[in-house]
């Protein structure tokens, strides 16, 4: 939804504001965009939330392509992979799991990869835009707008990708940011 676009250019941490403080495109900001929303009486809105997220969801479990990038310090490595969601009960995301994996081929495992990446959806704690420095001089403009990473409680650093488009870049860290939030707000 236009009204929560703004929000795909910032970073998201789980508990905290994005890490520049602007008040406009903090984690806080959708958060509480989000909760205003909730508590109003603005049915339309609140239905085009619901009808983005439930199409989220679906364009996520169908998999969507990007580049995985290997190395921090050369944006050349990279390797095609598909992030796919794999959701185990319709009524919650927690316990969902978050999958980057190579491309499915008929009779072939994806079991045992290492630059495979999987997490429970209610791990992650933060989504980036922002190459980490190193990566940041290697990338040219467009890769720059096409970059995004994932980070869990769990991984050792952020899983660094590049979308196919910028503007599956936005689609994607608006939508995983979405579902993050509500999720959180409906746990408490």
């Amino acid at each position: 939804p236009e009204m929560l676009q703004k929000y795909s250019d910032s970073d998201w941490v789980e508990f905290l504001p994005d890490r520049n403080g602007s008040t406009n495109s903090t984690s806080c900001g959708m958060r509480t965009k989000l909760q205003t929303i909730a508590k109003s009486n603005a049915l339309d809105v609140k239905r085009e939330i619901d009808i983005f997220a439930r199409k989220f969801k679906y364009y996520l479990m169908d998999g969507v392509p990007v580049h995985r990038v290997l190395s921090s310090n050369n944006a050349g490595t990279t390797e095609e992979k598909v992030l796919r969601l794999t959701i185990l009960n319709p009524r919650s995301l927690f316990g969902t799991s978050l999958e980057l994996t190579r491309k499915r081929r008929p009779g072939v495992s994806n079991v045992g990869i290492p630059s495979n990446f999987s997490t429970a959806f209610e791990n992650i704690t933060r989504l980036s835009r922002s190459p980490p420095p190193a990566l940041e001089k290697n990338l040219d403009e467009e890769e720059k707008k096409r970059f995004f990473s994932i980070e869990t409680d769990l991984s050792p650093g952020p899983v660094m990708m590049l979308a196919k488009s910028k503007k599956d870049a936005m689609i994607l860290l608006c939508g995983l940011k979405l579902l993050l939030e509500r999720e959180k707000m409906i746990s408490y």
